[in-house]
């Protein structure tokens, strides 16, 4: 099975807790054509958006992991990302860039990211194709504004334990659901 997994544009790579990392392709904020016909794709915070926003190119199923839904405005974002920052950002298991050429490009895509609006894309996207992890204790970026947004749209929604951060249970609840899949396609 041929999976992606797309971070936020700073990040260069999560530390898995049961996943042997080589089961996926990374990518930092961006989707490559060659990842179109991979069997899942999964969208971390903002890396979500990138999913989005190349979501009808894809041929597999789409995981989306505490996306930043609805469109608000980018103050709002920046906010909330001040406030996340400000109250410990979680940074054990994700590693950073320390490129600043890169932190500038990932700033200028983030901002193209959060200031489009997907919802024609939600609305029009195969729902047996489409799930959304959230974790419960997010309260930053996927809070419960988002989740009634998303299943006002007919997505399913998987609530778990957790921050807004990559923790055991979003791993986990990921590779039950992508094995799930398998399942029903073989």
């Amino acid at each position: 099975m041929k999976k992606t997994l797309v971070l936020p544009p700073w990040m260069n790579i999560i530390k898995f807790h049961h996943t042997d990392i080589h089961e996926f392709r990374v990518s930092s904020g961006v989707l490559l054509p060659d990842v179109f016909d991979d069997d899942c794709v999964v969208g971390l915070s903002i890396g979500s958006l990138a999913v989005l926003e190349h979501i009808h190119s894809l041929k597999g199923m789409v995981i989306l992991i505490n996306p930043l839904v609805p469109h608000r405005s980018v103050w709002v974002w920046l906010w909330r990302w001040t406030r996340y920052v400000w109250g410990g950002l979680f940074v054990e298991r994700q590693k950073f860039t320390l490129n600043p050429l890169r932190w500038v490009s990932a700033v200028r895509r983030v901002y193209v990211l959060a200031t489009t609006d997907f919802s024609s894309v939600l609305a029009t996207f195969p729902k047996e194709r489409l799930i959304v992890i959230r974790n419960v204790g997010d309260t930053f970026f996927c809070d419960d504004t988002a989740v009634a947004y998303l299943r006002t749209h007919g997505v399913k929604v998987i609530e778990i334990p957790g921050g807004h951060n990559w923790n055991v249970y979003v791993e986990d609840e990921m590779n039950t659901q992508i094995e799930n899949a398998s399942l029903k396609a073989g």
